[in-house]
């Protein structure tokens, strides 16, 4: 068993150096389009080495390194790079090449008999000016080609981008898409028209097909309800309005439809009188609030709310919705040719990108990103082939990681990839670099720190990296190096680029951890230090 320990002053410092360091350097070799993979045994004697091409793959697969102090450190930046994949879904590789720079210039500093907790002062406001240039640089991802431009970066696949940008450009960047495995050795892709939600029928009689146990409805009016509807005087006149008019089938869509309610719609609907059907939502309290509101948008329908204190018992044919068809089945209701206002819609996914913005947590961020796919009224689906299974395998990961990557660069819009942004922001720094005071200090260490993105991704394509960051600087603002094509573009030109708020957080991110490091004092290290797989 482990000897309870505590690392006191330079020690504990460098150890947990050390172990930001080592893991570092080994998710910075996944950086760009012509990155390295890493490569990781498995416990199974059959399976053979897996490829890790993910920061945060990476990080999970870690859960332990040798020497104790070093682990606090490692288990230290693999926390962060968890987290910025659950935020974000992108962004940790680059954050640790920041934080490893961070690190390696602040040592540099207290080896050479600085404070380690002056430079710190310095430091934090040069952070700051940092993320305000980088704010200057940040354009709306508004356009088909920076969707293309977005995939390519993200990705480094060239296909899998020219898919991505087709599929974002006919749905836009809010769209639904769904993977599948594909028997062949190239992409493909389908759009699917409409939307379809976690829902089933209230009861079982509903089902018109018996054979695939779903109902379909034409040319349907919709009924959407946040309530319990029990007491069949609360239709009847509803029911009466449509068989007089002529009006079509009925969609319910209610938090359930129960006793004498439902005997009422099923006796209809034997006798021929009206072809209705009954469902509800799969989802619980907010989150079915939402999307009952988010289906009324779509099929231009007034939501019945018990709480607000509406009576269906009053309810009118102008207050349903419509749609071209409706399905319902054991798992899913789906609706397509909704009859809402594209204004209406428009607001509607305003209001629920306010609520991405405000989400904190990624369970609910996952659900609003879903909405905002439903509320695009239809989906695509993308068919993934590869020569191998270890190819479609790495192909479905990092095609994964970009859709769950494109909501937050619509949040702050993009900015110039490759690093190009970081390096940008250099120029504000510039006047408080020089000199030996606290301020000068920090600044200079940022100022470098800010070149490591780009020289991994430089390092990684096996080119010089001197030489190309030269030729970079000789170009000026929003200068980059393209590492596929090997020369220095204008990143806005060729469409290489990075979420804003991505590049944000990895920066702020990395001068923390930095900080924490480098202000260490005492490391207390546990008697049974806690082992997870989980970051």
């Amino acid at each position: 068993m482990p000897t309870p320990q505590v690392l006191f002053g330079d020690t504990a410092r460098e150890q947990v150096k050390h172990g930001i360091d080592l893991l570092a350097e080994l998710v910075s070799l996944t950086l760009g389009p012509r990155a390295g993979a890493v490569f990781a045994t498995r416990d199974s004697k059959i399976m053979g080495p897996e490829s890790l091409t993910s920061s945060a793959i990476i990080a999970r697969r870690i859960v332990e390194v040798n020497g104790r102090g070093a682990n606090v450190g490692t288990m230290m930046l693999r926390h962060a790079l968890w987290q910025m994949h659950e935020q974000l879904g992108d962004g940790g590789a680059t954050m640790a090449a920041l934080a490893h720079a961070l690190l390696a210039g602040g040592e540099h500093q207290i080896a050479a008999g600085a404070n380690p907790k002056l430079p710190r002062r310095g430091r934090e406001p040069r952070v700051r000016t940092a993320l305000i240039a980088l704010a200057e640089q940040v354009r709306p991802l508004d356009q088909q080609q920076h969707l293309a431009g977005l995939a390519h970066a993200a990705t480094g696949d060239a296909e899998l981008g020219a898919v991505f940008g087709t599929i974002y450009g006919q749905l836009g960047p809010e769209c639904t898409i769904r993977i599948e495995e594909y028997a062949a050795t190239y992409l493909a892709h389908q759009f699917l028209e409409g939307s379809a939600w976690d829902g089933t029928f209230v009861s079982p009689h509903f089902i018109a097909d018996q054979a695939g146990s779903k109902t379909r409805l034409h040319n349907l009016r919709i009924l959407l309800a946040d309530q319990t509807i029990s007491d069949p005087r609360d239709l009847l006149g509803l029911l009466e309005q449509l068989v007089r008019q002529q009006a079509g089938s009925l969609l319910i869509i209610a938090n359930d439809v129960t006793d004498a309610a439902r005997t009422l719609l099923l006796a209809n609907r034997s006798r021929g009188i009206i072809d209705v059907a009954a469902a509800k939502l799969l989802l619980v309290g907010e989150h079915r609030r939402e999307t009952l509101a988010d289906i009324a948008a779509l099929t231009n329908a007034y939501l019945f709310d018990e709480a607000r204190g509406d009576r269906l018992a009053t309810a009118g044919l102008s207050e349903l919705g419509s749609a071209r068809m409706g399905q319902v089945d054991a798992k899913q209701i789906t609706l397509v040719g909704g009859a809402g206002h594209a204004p209406l819609i428009d607001a509607r996914r305003e209001q629920v990108r306010r609520q991405l913005t405000r989400a904190d947590q990624e369970a609910a961020r996952q659900n609003i990103v879903e909405r905002l796919g439903k509320l695009a009224g239809g989906m695509a689906v993308l068919k993934l082939g590869a020569a191998s299974n270890s190819e479609r395998a790495l192909r479905k990961e990092i095609a994964e990681r970009f859709i769950r990557f494109v909501p937050v660069a619509l949040e702050e819009g993009v900015v110039p990839g490759g690093g190009a942004a970081y390096l940008a922001c250099q120029a504000a720094l510039d006047d408080l670099a020089g000199g030996i005071d606290e301020e000068a200090v920090g600044a200079a260490l940022v100022r470098s720190a800010l070149e490591a993105p780009m020289r991994w991704l430089i390092r990684n394509a096996r080119q010089p990296v001197a030489p190309a960051l030269a030729a970079v600087r000789r170009h000026g603002a929003a200068a980059g190096y393209d590492v596929v094509g090997e020369q220095v573009v204008d990143m806005w030109q060729a469409n290489i680029i990075d979420a804003a708020k991505v590049a944000r957080i990895a920066l702020t991110t990395a001068a923390s951890i930095a900080s924490m490091a480098l202000t260490t004092d005492v490391v207390v290290l546990r008697r049974r230090p806690a082992v997870s797989s989980t970051p």
